[in-house]
């Protein structure tokens, strides 16, 4: 009865730090998402009070500490000898670095490279408990961009803010550069083992949700807001809102979304069906 129970018990264990990893995403999506409406605000009081430089030098500053935080770690407590992984945490800081300065006319939307960072470091973990590969990485990126693009859609709903298929760029390459120094300078050592079928069904799952949800909003035109909230009038302030698309290609879009919804469908069964 006691290893049954030693068994029991680990199982538990796991599953509850499971939970609590995924509650991390959760508050972290929330306190994004929480933000969107008084953003603005807080970005105005700063940059009058401040100037607008704060948030360049701010993230800057995050992503120069969370280097040395690194650093440390890898010289004092693991004793990191491979010159390469630290080679490719400072390449991954420099990224960070560069495109924060790149962002100069648009210094605010820095913080969507440390937001997004952050979020995908919390998914990785949440994701850890269930996936071993390197698909671990991929289905992470994924899911940044699902909520990178939930993110841009409140953005849309709320009065004078904006939609923006850029913002929603930068929410991935934030996720992107943090997931590739994980892979490339962290190296976790329990991502090893062959592709399971669990990632292979994540993958298609995440995929078809993203795709289905990148073409609603490409299909959010204003003769389609227009559309549904003569039928829905409580939405009919929508209509003042900036349109999140205009573009005039659709039946084109839909079609190649179909045609690759298909594809990732039919590719991922003979995927499962070749794995054991």
């Amino acid at each position: 009865m006691k290893p049954q129970e030693t068994k029991t018990s680990d199982s538990e264990i796991i599953r509850d730090w499971n939970r609590k990893a995924w509650l991390w995403v959760f508050l972290c999506s929330f306190a994004i998402f929480f933000t969107i409406p008084v953003a603005r605000s807080i970005q105005k009081i700063i940059a009058n009070t401040i100037g607008r430089d704060f948030f360049t030098y701010f993230a800057v500053f995050i992503v120069a500490c969370g280097l040395a935080v690194l650093l440390y770690f890898f010289i004092v407590k693991f004793k990191v000898r491979k010159i390469s992984q630290y080679a490719w945490l400072v390449i991954c800081a420099g990224l960070y670095i560069f495109l924060t300065i790149k962002l100069d006319k648009y210094p605010e939307e820095s913080f969507h490279l440390i937001e997004f960072g952050l979020l995908s470091y919390f998914i990785f973990n949440a994701l850890q408990y269930k996936i071993r590969d390197r698909a671990i990485y991929i289905i992470t990126i994924l899911i940044v961009l699902l909520i990178g693009t939930t993110d841009e859609f409140i953005q849309w709903m709320i009065p004078k803010r904006y939609w923006d298929f850029r913002d929603v760029g930068t929410n991935v390459v934030g996720g992107l550069i943090f997931q590739l120094a994980i892979w490339k300078g962290i190296r976790p050592g329990f991502i090893d083992q062959p592709i399971a079928k669990i990632s292979v069904k994540m993958l298609m799952v995440v995929l078809t949700v993203d795709l289905i949800f990148l073409g609603l909003c490409l299909s959010n035109t204003p003769s389609a807001v227009k559309s549904y909230t003569a039928v829905f009038q409580s939405l009919s302030w929508l209509r003042a809102e900036e349109p999140m698309s205009k573009f005039a290609f659709l039946k084109t879009a839909w079609s190649l979304i179909l045609i690759s919804l298909i594809s990732i469908w039919m590719l991922g069964m003979r995927w499962l069906k070749r794995l054991k």
